[in-house]
C-alpha cells in the first residue's frame, strides 16, 4: 500500500430505527403534521437536470429569509460538510493550524488531521469560560473552532463576540444547536473573520436531508465558495428545506417543548451533570462504556464520550417527549443499579 498511515474517521453508530435514538440529538419533539407539510412533489426536470451551481436559490432564499446581505449564504452538504471547507480554508493561512476549544464535537479535529491542518487543543475551563487572551495568541494567523451551545457540555460560551473581535484569524464558530438557545439569526459573521456553520439536521428536524449552510463575510464567503462543491444538495433537499422555512412556527414550538422536558428529567437526575441549552443533556458516571452497553439492551441508544477532557467517562443523551424519558429514566437507573 503507497500510504504511511491513514488519517483517523468519525465512526457512526449504527443502531437501526427500531430503539429510541438518543445519540444523534435529533428534534424528537416536531409532530407528523410537519412532516406531512413537507412532502412536496417534484417535477420530472427537478429530478432529470442537475441543480444551480452552489444550490443558489436556496442561499438566497435563507438570506432574504435572515435579512442577511446578499452573497453571505453558503450551502452544503450537512453542517459536517461546511466545517471541511472552513477547515481546509486554513490551508490558505498563515499559520495552518485550528486551536479547537475542548470537550467539543470531534469531528473538528479528525478534518484537521485528514486535511492536513495542524490540531492544536485548548481547553474550556472548569466552570467552562473561555480564557480569550490565551485563545487568542494561539490562533493569531491560523483558526479556532468553538461550538456554542457546545456538544457535549450544552453550554453557551458568552466569550464569542470578545474572541471574534480580538483574533487575528479565522473563528470557526459551530452553530450546529443554536436554535435550542434561541439564537435562530446568524450574527457574528458581521466580525468579518467569522465563518458561521449552521444546520437543518437539528433544531429543524431535517437530518435525513443533509443540509447545512455557512454565513460570512462576503470576501470569506466568496472563498468558501470556491472550496465548497457545485451541486452540494439535491433538488428535493433544497425544496423541502424552502417549504421548511415557511413552518418556523413547528420548529419554534418544539424546541420549547423539549426545553419545558429537559427541565423535568434534569431535576429528576441527582448524578453531576452538564445541562446547558441544547437539546441533550449529559451526565457524568462511572464506566461509561458499560452504561451505554446496558441501556442499549434495553432498547436505548446514547453516546458514551470517549475520555474527553472535563468528561472522562460520560454518557449523553438527547432530549425525547416526556412518555420517552420516563422509560428511559427508569433504565438508567437500572443500568446504574446493574452497574453498582
Amino acid at each position: 500500500m503507497p500510504f504511511i498511515a491513514m488519517p483517523q474517521y468519525y465512526e457512526e453508530p449504527d443502531v437501526g430505527y427500531r430503539v429510541y435514538r438518543l445519540h444523534f440529538n435529533e428534534n424528537l419533539f416536531l409532530p407528523e403534521e410537519y412532516y406531512r407539510e413537507l412532502q412536496l412533489p417534484l417535477e420530472s426536470w427537478e429530478i432529470r437536470y442537475y441543480t444551480q451551481p452552489n444550490n443558489i436559490s436556496l442561499a438566497k432564499k435563507i438570506e432574504t429569509y435572515y435579512s442577511l446581505p446578499e452573497g453571505t449564504v453558503t450551502i452544503t452538504a450537512g453542517a459536517d460538510d461546511g466545517l471541511r471547507a472552513s477547515i481546509q480554508l486554513l490551508n490558505f493561512a498563515v499559520e495552518k493550524k485550528l486551536v479547537v476549544l475542548e470537550p467539543t464535537y470531534s469531528m473538528a479535529r479528525l478534518l484537521s488531521e485528514q486535511l492536513g491542518v495542524r490540531y492544536e487543543q485548548a481547553q474550556f475551563t472548569q466552570d467552562l469560560r473561555i480564557d480569550v487572551d490565551d485563545i487568542v495568541r494561539r490562533g493569531r494567523g491560523g483558526g479556532v473552532y468553538v461550538c456554542s451551545p457546545n456538544n457535549p457540555t450544552g453550554h453557551q460560551a458568552k466569550e464569542l463576540e470578545e474572541l471574534a473581535a480580538k483574533l487575528d484569524g479565522v473563528l470557526i464558530y459551530d452553530a450546529a444547536y443554536a436554535e435550542f438557545a434561541g439564537r435562530w439569526r446568524p450574527s457574528l459573521f458581521e466580525y468579518g473573520n467569522v465563518i458561521e456553520a449552521r444546520t437543518f439536521s437539528k433544531a429543524w428536524g431535517l437530518a435525513g436531508l443533509r443540509v447545512g449552510y455557512l454565513v460570512a463575510h462576503k470576501r470569506l464567503s466568496d472563498a468558501l465558495k470556491a472550496l465548497s462543491y457545485p451541486h452540494p444538495i439535491s433538488s428535493a433537499s433544497a425544496k423541502i428545506v424552502e417549504r421548511a422555512l415557511e413552518l418556523e412556527t413547528y420548529v419554534r414550538s418544539s424546541v420549547e417543548a423539549m426545553r419545558e422536558v429537559k427541565g423535568i428529567v434534569a431535576g429528576r437526575i441527582r448524578l453531576e451533570k452538564y445541562v446547558g441549552e441544547a437539546n441533550f443533556i449529559t451526565l457524568k458516571v462511572e464506566d461509561a462504556d458499560t452504561i451505554e452497553r446496558e441501556l442499549m439492551r434495553r432498547g436505548f441508544a446514547v453516546r458514551a464520550l470517549g475520555n474527553k477532557p472535563l468528561c472522562r467517562s460520560c454518557i449523553r443523551f438527547t432530549i425525547a417527549p416526556l412518555e420517552i424519558m420516563e422509560k428511559f429514566l427508569a433504565a438508567l437507573n437500572e443500568a446504574l443499579d446493574r452497574k453498582v
